[in-house]
């Protein structure tokens, strides 16, 4: 795997994107409201949440490459995971 390619703003915001993304997930699958979540759980299971927060983690990082945060990273990662989860 070449890691520059799977992250390519490092491992540090890789990480930090997918622990906040994991959290956003994690909530909407709480209430069990329909969202991509929720489906995904109940088509997929455990499995296909492990793989949704990696598919979503990389897009992110790959939406913003090089990008310099100006303490808008919460927002950002708000804001997309609404656009992404809220299905």
């Amino acid at each position: 795997m070449n890691l520059k390619k799977k992250m390519p703003n490092g491992l540090t915001s890789w990480i930090e994107t997918h622990h906040e993304i994991v959290k956003e997930i994690s909530n909407r699958l709480v209430g069990l409201e329909d969202n991509l979540p929720t489906k995904v759980m109940s088509l997929r299971g455990t499995g296909g949440i492990y793989e949704l927060g990696e598919d979503l983690t990389d897009k992110f990082e790959k939406l913003n490459i090089s990008r310099e945060w100006d303490g808008d990273f919460f927002d950002e990662i708000e804001r997309f995971c609404i656009k992404e989860l809220d299905k």
